[in-house]
């Protein structure tokens, strides 16, 4: 099930918002907040669930972001995995199968919700209907993002923050299959550098470009 992160996970660290100037809504308290993190890492804890609420894998890992556009998400345990994005490409290292995989951005959210988090050219509200949950829940403020087609496999996301930062996020595909990711030890707009968004392939590891098919 590595590959469930990029399905279901990865874009919703790369769709983009447009703050919108007009009277407050869901959508544009949303993307305010959200633009107001240019930089973010943290420690992650990642559940997936099946449709009867059962955890069928759970992960850690520390992830980056900066915008504009660059992306890290590695998974430490239980198996090793590093995923970054600096600009149009996505290098996937895994290092037990000695192995790293190239793909467009475009490529590998094809069937996903979108990009949310590093990108700034694409508006929110175009791709989904944005509702602010009533009630506080687990102390937690939560956005409910539906797609506005069908065709997505991701059926709802929801985004929960505190003291206006994001805390978790819980996607559900149209299997009924959940996952569940918190975030801990939170660092928001600090410096980081530009190698932890470079992936230098190892002298052993195979090298797949699929951008070179396209």
């Amino acid at each position: 099930m590595k590959l469930s992160f990029l399905r279901y996970i990865l874009p919703i660290f790369f769709f983009a918002m447009t703050f919108s100037a007009h009277a407050i809504t869901p959508s544009s308290e949303l993307s305010a907040l959200l633009n107001a993190t240019r930089s973010m890492q943290a420690d992650f804890t990642q559940t997936i669930y099946d449709n009867r609420g059962k955890a069928v894998q759970q992960s850690y890992g520390h992830m980056a972001i900066q915008h504009p556009g660059q992306f890290r998400w590695q998974v430490i345990k239980p198996i090793p995995q590093l995923i970054i994005a600096n600009g149009p490409r996505l290098w996937i290292y895994d290092p037990d199968l000695e192995q790293v995989t190239i793909r467009s951005l475009h490529q590998t959210a094809g069937d996903t919700p979108g990009l949310l988090l590093s990108h700034d050219n694409v508006k929110l509200e175009e791709d989904y209907t944005i509702k602010l949950s009533p009630k506080l829940s687990n102390g937690l403020r939560w956005f409910i993002l539906v797609p506005k087609t069908s065709d997505n496999t991701i059926a709802k996301v929801e985004m929960g923050f505190v003291n206006n930062q994001i805390s978790q996020m819980q996607l559900q595909d149209r299997l009924g299959h959940t996952t569940l990711i918190r975030f801990k030890n939170v660092k928001i707009n600090t410096s980081l550098p530009t190698s932890l968004f470079v992936l230098k392939a190892p002298a052993n590891a195979d090298v797949i470009d699929e951008t070179r098919h396209r």
